[in-house]
């Protein structure tokens, strides 16, 4: 008897050699700084000004896991303005400082990004 697979062996199959295949290659900072920037606008009601460094921790590319899922994490360092309520916006002052930011990434996943800020939460 031959085995003749069905769509869904197909579709697993598929999903498993893209998923695999992302999965092994993080992409780059640069691509991860365009992505940040998408992210945080996703996550925080205002934004930052700049990245100032790239891997300012010197630990590059790691990959983590967070409730299960597994993350490509980039490290960033940015320039987050102060901010002055006029009304109901908000208007970025000159003044302001850089924070390190921890960007994780998994495009695979339904919602791809988590920022942590400061110090990365250890799995949480």
């Amino acid at each position: 008897m031959r085995f003749v697979p069905n769509f869904l062996t197909i579709s697993m199959l598929l999903v498993f050699a893209v998923g695999s295949s992302l999965s092994a290659n993080p992409g780059s900072y640069s691509r991860a700084e365009a992505e940040l920037g998408l992210a945080w606008d996703i996550k925080y009601p205002l934004p930052f000004r700049s990245v100032e460094k790239k891997d300012p921790m010197g630990q590059g590319i790691q990959q983590v896991k967070r409730q299960g899922f597994v993350y490509w994490m980039y490290n960033f360092e940015v320039f987050m303005p102060k901010y002055k309520r006029e009304g109901n916006s908000f208007l970025a002052k000159e003044e302001g400082r850089r924070i390190t930011v921890y960007f994780l990434w998994n495009p695979n996943l339904e919602d791809p990004y988590r920022i942590e800020l400061g110090e990365p939460s250890e799995g949480n």
